[in-house]
């Protein structure tokens, strides 16, 4: 941490006993708020049948405090009826070494740098004295709960000895989270041979890996991820048959089983055709296979290289057939370059056709800037991702690409800054949460982020690493959403993570409403989100939006 200048937590007059006090999960809680902040009156959560709600509590001591610990216990209802499916989890904190760039200080948290609150860890956790700890409470309704008003406690513990006991209401509606996923969520990743062994010490296709990556599965199906990145070369391996290339699929089915069987699949997502040499600038290659002296050689060429296009035909020829064999082809999507630009799109069309041919019905899908749409992206890129920021101004176009039944999503990508919302650390968490919101209010049908685990060396101390060869550093969190967790082979979440999911739900609910109900659906969409950077940016009057989609969904 040489050179890093943190917050130092401030001084006031403390009590002689600890404090614990509940706080909206809305708001981040730091370790320099002072005793009460934030401080709710009383708890009293309403949840539908299958949602996830939350609440925090604070905790801070004039004396340091060892081996804190807290749980909920069972919360019970009328005619011995209980709620299980709650816990608590300590929130870790972070640095954030500044704040995001062209942002207004009233749309910003916390002071940078500074500690922030996201990693969701594990008990038990040391407190030093006068500062603040969160404590985040989660209640997971069951889908098949019985409404009614369920009561019992959060009991904090130092050591064995009971430090605080808060009561918890929770009160379950008769509106239920719809099991059906009707958006699309997916979150790029990476647990190649190299974060692998960095991170767990593992080796990529190993057993302990694929406990790995089955571990990630579950995570993500978690937190209604239904849409995985897939590395194909990656994991289809070549062979040499009779002068060609032939391909062993085992690897690449036991991936979208291992997925699919968890329930983040859902979706395959292909990944890129076309990448580029290096920055966002360089020049376009493509990852062939080439057989050189009867062996398979990796080889990065050229798009206009005339051992591409064949390679290609072959390969996606060999992954059409599969995908029929075991009937995967209706979830299977594809993509051929990121954010192509510049003199790119004519090589976009050129790819796409190829995908269209050898790949008859399959969808391609691709990040695009709305503000430049050449015609070879309108026409062969199937499923448009615009970057939120970039497509203000043309809502039109977007309106009548979604009129023609094309799907539309967004994405977000170190932008957009300034008074839109987003998921960054140094951001309010109700800008996380209203994601999903302005996906129902604008009838996008899919949300798309590049970095869900692409860690710095220490992704505690550095949460904003540099990327390609641009020297600028990234703003914080958005190149990762969960932390890594060697000892369990999995990933800790976040708090940024968990109120993502709650926006996931809410949309959801939204559009069960809009079934039933489209003008109140709309007009509750219209309340919270009234426009890109015009919505609701106070956590108790979106706690009183949210009430009455619950109430009016139970109806």
């Amino acid at each position: 941490m040489a050179g890093i200048l943190l917050a130092v937590p401030a001084r006031a007059a403390e009590p002689a006993a600890a404090s614990v006090w509940f706080v909206d999960s809305l708001i981040k809680i730091f370790p320099n708020d002072v005793d009460g902040a934030h401080r709710l009156a009383s708890v009293d959560l309403l949840a539908a049948r299958g949602q996830h709600v939350s609440v925090q509590l604070a905790v801070r001591s004039a004396r340091p405090l060892e081996g804190l610990t807290a749980e909920v216990a069972t919360l019970k209802g009328a005619g011995g009826a209980t709620l299980d499916g709650a816990s608590v989890r300590p929130v870790g904190y972070v640095v954030v070494g500044s704040h995001t760039r062209n942002t207004p200080e009233d749309e910003l948290v916390g002071e940078a740098p500074g500690w922030f609150p996201d990693p969701l860890e594990d008990f038990p956790v040391s407190l030093k004295a006068r500062r603040t700890q969160a404590l985040w409470v989660s209640v997971a309704v069951p889908a098949d709960a019985t409404p009614g008003s369920y009561h019992g406690a959060v009991v904090v513990r130092e050591g064995k000895r009971e430090l605080a006991r808060r009561e918890l209401h929770v009160k379950v509606l008769a509106a239920t989270v719809p099991a059906e996923h009707k958006l699309k969520v997916t979150n790029w990743f990476t647990f190649d041979d190299k974060s692998s062994q960095q991170f767990y010490d593992v080796r990529e296709f190993t057993p302990d890996w694929w406990t790995l990556i089955d571990n990630i599965a579950h995570v993500m199906a978690a937190h209604r991820q239904n849409m995985v990145i897939t590395p194909l070369l990656n994991l289809i391996a070549p062979r040499v048959e009779e002068d060609h290339l032939a391909y062993d699929f085992a690897n690449f089915d036991r991936w979208v089983e291992t997925y699919k069987n968890a329930g983040a699949i859902g979706y395959i997502e292909g990944s890129h055709l076309l990448d580029r040499a290096g920055s966002y600038d360089a020049g376009l290659i493509v990852h062939t296979l080439q057989i050189v002296d009867g062996k398979v050689v990796p080889a990065a060429l050229p798009p206009d290289d005339p051992r591409v296009e064949p390679f290609v035909i072959g390969f996606l020829t060999a992954l059409n057939a599969h995908l029929e064999e075991k009937g995967w082809k209706s979830i299977y999507y594809q993509h051929i370059l990121d954010e192509a630009h510049g003199t790119e799109p004519p090589y976009y069309a050129r790819f796409a056709e190829l995908v269209h041919r050898c790949l008859p019905g399959v969808p391609t899908m691709d990040a695009v800037d709305a503000e430049h749409m050449p015609d070879e992206l309108q026409k062969y890129c199937d499923v448009w991702v615009p970057q939120l920021g970039r497509f203000d101004d043309q809502m039109d176009m977007i309106r009548q690409r979604q009129a023609s039944g094309r799907e539309v999503w967004y994405y977000t990508c170190l932008f957009p800054n300034g008074r839109y919302p987003n998921r960054l650390m140094d951001y309010p968490l109700l800008k996380v949460r209203l994601l999903h919101w302005l996906n129902f209010r604008y009838g996008f049908t899919g949300f798309l982020h590049w970095g869900w685990s692409y860690w710095t060396p220490d992704p505690i101390l550095d949460t904003q690493p540099v990327i390609d060869a641009n020297t600028e550093l990234l703003p914080s969190g958005d190149a990762f959403i969960v932390y890594p967790d060697k000892r369990r082979k999995s990933v800790y979440s976040s708090i940024r993570l968990e109120t993502m999911l709650q926006g996931i739900e809410d949309y959801e609910m939204l559009q069960a409403l809009k079934a039933k109900n489209p003008a109140e659906a709309e007009r509750l969409g219209r309340e919270a989100m009234a426009g890109f950077t015009n919505y609701v940016r106070n956590p108790a009057e979106f706690r009183s939006i949210e009430r009455r989609l619950l109430e009016e969904l139970a109806k």
